[in-house]
């Protein structure tokens, strides 16, 4: 996850400095990357929100 996550925002830049008529694309590849990331973080701290004995 953390690889396509990397990927994405590798695209992103790629689109800013090459591409700068792509621009829309580049804004939505990063909101992308943003929420790909809260939910990598969430995942990964979840039993430290939520303890296991409490759902």
């Amino acid at each position: 996850m953390e690889f396509l996550l990397f990927c994405v925002i590798f695209a992103t830049a790629y689109l800013v400095a090459f591409k700068p008529e792509k621009q829309q694309l580049a804004h939505k590849l990063l909101a992308v990357s943003i929420l790909m990331s809260l939910f990598i973080w969430l995942v990964a701290t979840w039993t430290m929100i939520v303890p296991p004995g409490n759902l």
